[in-house]
């Protein structure tokens, strides 16, 4: 006879190692691909020496440029679905207006002043919003800050020609009440309907915004180019060779990074996050408990609308030129739907590994198989690679990379 003391002791130690090679499985499947990669590399420059170190070096920091693009968008969609369980289809047209608005912020300006004044209003409110995130400030303090922005926005819209920086950071509060504007008069009616009634609701408002774009802004492709530093010629020697790119591959990850650093400290250390976080719980406990659930929604469009237009304007710094706005911000937006998939939606971490995974599945992996004789290589193919690994992630891990801490989703 067999005890149940006697019988768990041959079994602790297989379900001990069977957990351990669980935990391990990703990091070897990872050194497999790392494997492959190197092989493909040296054999790439077997074949011919323009595939030197200096031609993969540059391959890499372009796909982090790319991904880190991928990760801003993909945190929209990941903290919409975290608080109210709604794959926003229009978040990929907020990008689209974020570009359009930063393009006749530097290139229009200065503006007349009743144009200006109406601008400056729009950037107080979004900036006012902002503020309303620190409560620590102090009602007095919040409201004096968003007046001075006011004054300062409008004697700058009317006077002056903005930089790329200064359309950036008015482009980001636009669209970031553009964001809390589609969550008032689309969705928020809507809560408690049915999801899909959410879900018909956001594509018909990214066909809105498709075709107010080509109405309001423009129809055919559009050049961008504002006076800047970084869109200037970087080169860098790799192995005696020389890396040719621009120095938007230093600017994109960087302001990733502190917009990344931002949104976490937010989310994790500030009463709204808290809100934020309880919100993406259970909602109506929330609400009990006496948070302001629709206020944390409209919050959370404020953020990750704002995030998609700092995203836009470095899109179209590092391309040159931004597509007419009825397919611009499809494709981007697709793709950093699948980014967050990757990454695991709901989670911040997850968008942002899955966007940085999403450049190099798209980027670096061209570069490991190039045109090379009567082979034409995959770069036209190289959009299938994101639904590729999308479908992928989906049939061996649903929950994404990182989807399973559900205690940690937003």
């Amino acid at each position: 006879m067999t005890t149940p003391a006697h019988a768990a002791t041959p079994h602790g130690p297989s379900r001990r190692g069977a957990g351990l090679a669980r935990r391990l499985a990703p990091w070897s499947a990872a050194a497999v691909v790392a494997a492959l990669a190197v092989w493909r590399m040296l054999y790439l420059h077997g074949v011919n020496d323009n595939f030197n170190a200096a031609f993969f070096a540059g391959a890499v920091v372009r796909s982090l440029q790319l991904g880190s693009l991928y990760a801003l968008i993909a945190l929209g969609y990941t903290m919409v679905y975290g608080i109210i369980r709604l794959i926003n289809f229009a978040h990929g047209e907020v990008f689209m207006v974020g570009a359009f608005a930063a393009y006749f912020l530097f290139s229009a300006t200065p503006y007349p002043w009743p144009v200006a004044v109406l601008v400056a209003a729009v950037v107080a409110y979004g900036f006012l919003r902002f503020l309303g995130f620190f409560r620590v400030l102090g009602r007095p303090v919040v409201l004096a800050a968003a007046s001075s922005c006011f004054v300062a926005v409008a004697l700058a819209l009317a006077s002056v020609r903005l930089g790329w920086l200064g359309a950036m950071v008015a482009s980001m509060f636009v669209t970031g009440v553009l964001g809390m504007a589609i969550d008032r008069v689309a969705y928020k009616p809507l809560r408690g309907a049915p999801r899909n009634s959410m879900l018909i609701t956001a594509i018909a408002v990214s066909f809105f915004l498709q075709n107010f774009g080509l109405l309001a802004f423009s129809n055919r492709q559009t050049p961008f180019r504002p006076q800047s530093f970084f869109t200037g010629q970087l080169t860098f020697p790799v192995a005696g060779e020389t890396v040719f790119t621009t120095w938007m591959v230093v600017l994109v990850p960087a302001v990733t990074l502190v917009l990344v650093l931002v949104l976490t400290t937010l989310v994790t250390r500030t009463r709204l996050g808290r809100a934020m976080r309880a919100t993406s719980q259970d909602a109506e406990t929330a609400r009990m408990m006496g948070v302001d659930v629709d206020r944390v929604i409209s919050s959370t469009f404020l953020l990750g609308s704002m995030l998609a237009a700092a995203a836009a304007v470095m899109w179209g710094m590092s391309f040159g030129s931004i597509n007419q706005p009825a397919i611009f911000g499809v494709l981007p937006g697709i793709k950093a739907f699948a980014a967050a998939v990757i990454g695991g939606i709901g989670s911040l971490p997850g968008a942002v590994i899955g966007g940085v995974l999403l450049g190099f599945l798209e980027n670096f992996l061209t570069a490991l198989f190039p045109r090379v004789g009567s082979f034409s290589g995959i770069t036209e193919y190289k959009d299938t690679f994101a639904f590729l690994a999308m479908i992928l992630i989906l049939l061996l891990r649903p929950s994404g990379i990182v989807g399973e801490d559900l205690s940690e989703k937003v």
